[in-house]
C-alpha cells in the first residue's frame, strides 16, 4: 500500500510536465446516475467513451455534465441565482475553478404505527468544497455532522451492526454504539438517538487521457441497477486508491481499487489513547468491455486480505498488489487463510430508451446469486421512468469460515444488504415535471430465518453458523413514496414530503412501520432505508 501511495505522490509532483484533462466525479446518488443513463440512451451523439456507466461514481467527462446540472429559467437576483441555478460560492480563473456549497438534510416525521408518537428526525449540516486546477487535477471534499432519531426497525439494524469492545477480563466482546448504513459509526444522542460525523472526498489526477488516478475516502458501486451483488455504497466510507485505464479507443476500461477496510472489533493491546480496530485490505478489479454502444460486459473480482486482527498486525500478503484480475483467486484457491474472494459478471444491453441488465455472482466455488433488471426511460411521456429488478442470493455467498473475512466493512455488507438466502423484487417509478418530482419504490422480499434469528442480515457470523436448515422465510413489504420540488440541480437542493410503509410477518421483529415525514435536503448521497 505504501508503495502505491509513493507512486501516486510522485505523479502528483510531476504535474508541471504532464498534459492532462482534469474532471470531477458526479455525486454517487441515484438521481445523477439516472440522468447520466437517460442522456446516454437518448442522445444520438453518445459514443463508446460514454458507455462505461456500470462503475460508479461516474467521471463527468463520460457525459454532458453541464446539461445535467443546468437549470432552466431566468433569475435576476443574486440570491435566486444561488438557490435555483448556481453553486453557492464560486472562485474561478484561467487555470482553476472552485466551488463551495452548504450541505443540509433536515427531516422531521413520526411513525404512526409506534406505541407513542415520538418525534423522529434527521439533522445534517455540512459543507462541500470541490475544484479543478490547471485542467489537470480535480478534488472534492464533503464534511457531515449529524444527529438522528430513527424509526424502530432502522435503530434495531444499526444497533445490531455496532462495534465490539473486549470485556474487562478479555474473555469475550460486548457490542456497543451503532453503524448507520452508508454513513458512519455513531455515539449515543439523547435516549434513542445517534450522533455521528464523517468526511468523504478525493483527489484525482490524469497523467494522460488513457489513465486516471484517484486517492480518497468514500465508496463505490458496480452495476446498472438499484442493487449490486458485487460492490455497493451500502456500507460506510473507506480509504482507497483507484487506478483507471482506458484502452482501444475507450472500448476497454479497467479499474483497480485498493481499499483499507475495518472490522470494528477494538484491539485488546494498543498504545494509542483509544483502542483501534482490526483491519483488512480490499482489492477490487473490474474489467468493462464495450462491445458496442448498446452492449457492455464487465468481469469482476473482489478480494479481502488479513492485515490486523485480534492477535495483532500481520505481514500483508503482497499478492494483493497484483493488478491482474483473477490471478490472486487462482493462486489462493487452495489456501484461504486470511483471505476471501468473490467474482462476478455484469452485463448491460439497450435498445432505444430501454435498458436490460444482469449480474452473476460466483462465490465459494459455485453460483452464489444473480440479478435481472429492466429500466425504461421516458415511458409514454418525457421524464417518466420505470425500473423492475429481481435479486436472488444463496445462503453463505458473502460469508467465510472465518467471520473476520466476510464480505464486509465496518460490520456492514459491501454488496447487497440482505446478505443471505433471499429473493427480492424491486419496482421503482419516477416522474419529473419541470422542478417537481414524484417517486415511488416498492420492495417485496423473502428472507431467511433460523430459530427466529434473522439470518438474512447476518454479515457478522461465520459460514458454519448458518449452514443448517432454515426455520421459515420471512415476507417483507416495503413502499416509499416521495413528492418534492428540486430547486437546484448542482447540489440537488430540494424540499419534499414522504411516506414509508414497512411490514413483515415476524411479529417479534419490528413488524410494522408507518413513517410520514417532511424535509429539506441537498441530496448528494444515497440514503438506504429498505433493509
Amino acid at each position: 500500500m505504501n508503495k502505491q501511495l509513493t507512486i501516486f505522490l510522485f505523479l502528483l509532483a510531476c504535474l508541471h510536465i504532464s498534459s492532462a484533462f482534469g474532471q470531477l466525479y458526479l455525486p454517487l446518488n441515484a438521481y445523477y446516475q439516472n440522468e447520466v443513463e437517460r442522456q446516454f440512451l437518448t442522445d444520438s451523439a453518445s459514443t463508446l467513451s460514454n458507455a462505461h456507466l456500470s462503475m460508479k461514481p461516474i467521471l463527468d467527462k463520460r457525459t454532458n455534465a453541464e446539461n445535467i446540472y443546468q437549470s432552466q429559467g431566468k433569475h435576476y437576483y443574486w440570491i435566486t441565482q444561488k438557490i435555483f441555478k448556481e453553486n453557492f460560492i464560486v472562485f474561478e480563473g484561467a487555470d482553476f475553478w472552485c466551488s463551495i456549497d452548504p450541505i443540509l438534510d433536515l427531516e422531521l416525521g413520526s411513525d404512526f404505527s409506534a406505541d407513542s408518537l415520538e418525534r423522529l428526525y434527521w439533522n445534517t449540516r455540512g459543507i462541500r468544497i470541490q475544484g479543478k486546477f490547471f485542467d489537470q487535477v480535480g478534488f472534492s471534499t464533503v464534511i457531515y455532522e449529524n444527529q438522528a432519531i430513527l424509526p424502530l426497525y432502522q435503530r434495531t439494524y444499526a444497533d445490531d451492526h455496532g462495534e465490539f469492545f473486549p470485556n474487562s477480563i478479555l474473555t469475550q466482546y460486548q457490542q456497543n454504539n451503532a453503524m448507520i448504513p452508508g454513513y458512519a459509526r455513531t455515539k449515543p444522542f439523547k435516549t434513542n438517538g445517534y450522533d455521528f460525523g464523517f468526511a468523504e472526498g478525493y483527489v484525482r489526477y490524469s497523467p494522460s487521457k488513457h489513465f486516471n488516478i484517484q486517492l480518497g475516502n468514500g465508496n463505490h458501486f458496480i452495476g446498472n441497477g438499484y442493487r449490486s451483488l458485487l460492490l455497493s455504497d451500502f456500507t460506510t466510507n473507506y480509504p482507497f486508491l483507484k487506478l483507471e485505464t482506458n484502452l482501444w479507443e475507450d472500448r476497454i476500461q479497467y479499474n483497480t481499487i485498493y481499499a483499507l477496510h475495518q472490522n470494528p472489533y477494538r484491539l485488546v493491546l494498543y498504545t494509542t489513547p483509544e483502542a483501534t480496530y482490526e483491519r483488512k485490505i480490499g482489492t477490487y478489479h473490474y474489467l468493462d468491455f464495450a462491445i458496442s454502444k448498446n452492449l457492455q460486459i464487465g468481469l469482476f473480482e473482489g478480494n479481502q486480505w488479513r492485515l490486523v486482527d485480534s492477535l495483532g498486525s500481520h505481514q500483508p500478503n503482497y499478492l494483493f498488489l497484483n493488478p491482474v484480475p483473477f490471478v490472486s483467486s487462482l493462486i489462493k484457491q487452495n489456501d484461504s487463510t486470511g483471505f476471501s474472494s468473490i467474482m462476478g459478471i455484469n452485463l448491460s444491453g439497450s435498445i432505444g430508451s430501454l435498458n436490460a441488465y444482469t449480474q452473476l455472482l460466483v462465490s465459494n466455488g459455485g453460483i452464489g446469486g444473480y440479478q435481472l433488471g429492466l429500466k425504461y426511460y421516458n415511458l409514454f411521456i418525457p421524464q417518466l421512468d420505470l425500473a423492475v429488478e429481481y435479486n436472488q442470493v444463496l445462503r453463505g455467498a458473502y460469508l467465510n469460515e472465518n467471520a473476520r473475512y466476510n464480505y464486509s466493512h465496518n460490520n456492514l455488507p459491501i454488496a447487497h444488504p440482505f446478505v443471505n438466502d433471499f429473493q427480492e423484487l424491486v419496482v421503482r417509478l419516477d416522474y419529473q415535471h419541470n422542478r417537481f418530482f414524484i417517486r415511488n419504490s416498492l420492495n417485496y422480499s423473502q428472507r431467511i430465518y433460523q430459530d427466529s434469528i434473522p439470518v438474512y442480515n447476518t454479515i457478522l457470523a461465520p459460514l458454519t453458523d448458518i449452514e443448517g436448515e432454515s426455520s421459515h422465510r420471512g415476507i417483507f413489504l416495503y413502499n416509499q413514496l416521495e413528492i418534492g420540488y428540486r430547486f437546484n440541480k448542482r447540489n440537488n437542493l430540494q424540499v419534499y414530503l414522504g411516506h414509508l410503509y414497512r411490514n413483515q410477518n415476524s411479529p417479534a421483529d419490528n413488524p410494522l412501520t408507518n413513517y410520514a415525514y417532511i424535509g429539506v435536503r441537498t441530496e448528494l448521497k444515497n440514503k438506504y432505508r429498505d433493509y
